[in-house]
């Protein structure tokens, strides 16, 4: 079930006219011979997000929008039809974490022996879909011990949660790092270890492909997971792997989660690629199907764990494999504790469907 923000009245606050006073102060300032410390100043305020769109807001009278539901993943490089995804400033300046925290000695919430085929999709490609064909008629993917069956890789590998604890990071943008015990590379870790341990091999690529670019990184994660393709033909699923981003109204990270077990898990979210976009992409619908059957099987095993399928107009690489999905993990305002629970759920209903 898809949890969406608040909505809040927008409008001119008071804080955005006192931020433009103060920064005209600092021109000034500057204008008169003033030192680095104010130029460092200038140039922070002339970055800042919120800032400059309060001051439009000011001028003009009219807020700027704010996405409320886009995944990071949509926030696409050219060849995908560009979409940024809304984030806000960056997390504390936090040092970087010696080891690997995010583990509790919590079982993980109990899985409910049930198929709920209830499935919602948000139809952003605006295609004509029959989900109930396709639950009736589930695509067949069923791996064998031959070789590695499943491809996790990260296209948007810096994308990280809300520090807390001992889950520290030093930031490398609005909610990243190049950390990869802290970002969604080490999701994609734990995801590899839960199919690992049910007999499921995995080729889990952890390269960074959105820093120091972040355009282009749709490319280079395409390459890299052509090539692991390519050594490994025995793949059957693969799984690009990242996190959320969505802010509230008022300009706050949104936090998608669900308590199971008396446990806080982030929500997930599939994504399905499609052709919309006029990129090749013959088996689509394979993916949707995919897609379903998994959904049906997960939301009968852990209700609201997942929000709803998410087709898209765009491919997002999805057209590897006809079991090729895109996994949203949570979103900026989530931990990576509340991320890791979810995934390892995750990984256990899709090693009991792939084994089935």
């Amino acid at each position: 079930m898809s949890r969406r923000p608040a909505r809040k009245r927008s409008g001119i606050r008071m804080p955005a006219t006192v931020a433009l006073l103060c920064a005209a102060a600092l021109l000034i300032g500057h204008r008169m011979g003033g030192d680095a410390q104010v130029d460092a100043l200038l140039d922070a305020i002339a970055q800042n997000r919120t800032f400059i769109t309060s001051s439009i807001a000011l001028e003009t009278g009219v807020s700027a929008p704010k996405s409320d539901t886009a995944p990071a993943a949509s926030a696409q490089d050219t060849e995908e039809t560009a979409q940024t995804a809304a984030e806000s400033a960056p997390p504390p300046q936090t040092a970087a974490s010696d080891a690997p925290a995010a583990e509790d000695s919590q079982a993980l919430p109990t899985a409910q022996d049930k198929r709920d085929t209830d499935i919602s999709v948000r139809n952003d490609a605006n295609l004509s879909v029959d989900v109930n064909a396709m639950l009736n008629d589930p695509i067949d993917i069923h791996v064998s011990r031959d070789g590695p069956q499943v491809l996790i890789y990260h296209t948007h590998s810096t994308e990280a949660y809300t520090p807390s604890g001992s889950d520290t990071y030093t930031p490398s943008g609005d909610y990243r790092t190049r950390d990869n015990n802290q970002n969604v590379v080490r999701v994609g870790t734990e995801l590899a270890k839960v199919l690992e341990a049910r007999g499921i091999g995995v080729v889990h690529i952890t390269d960074i492909f959105d820093d120091p670019a972040y355009n282009g990184s749709y490319g280079r994660s395409l390459t890299a997971a052509e090539q692991a393709l390519e050594e490994c033909p025995s793949i059957q699923v693969t799984i690009d792997l990242h996190r959320d981003a969505i802010l509230t109204d008022d300009g706050q990270q949104y936090r998608v989660a669900t308590t199971l077990d008396g446990q806080e898990v982030a929500q997930l979210m599939l994504v399905i690629g499609t052709d919309a976009s006029g990129l090749a992409h013959p088996n689509w619908k394979n993916n949707m199907n995919f897609a379903v059957n998994l959904q049906a099987d997960l939301n009968g095993a852990y209700p609201n764990l997942m929000r709803d399928v998410n087709l898209r107009a765009q491919r997002f690489n999805t057209h590897l494999r006809s079991g090729s999905i895109l996994l949203e993990c949570g979103s900026s305002g989530n931990t990576l504790a509340e991320a890791i629970r979810a995934v390892k759920l995750f990984g256990n209903v899709l090693a009991d469907r792939l084994l089935a």
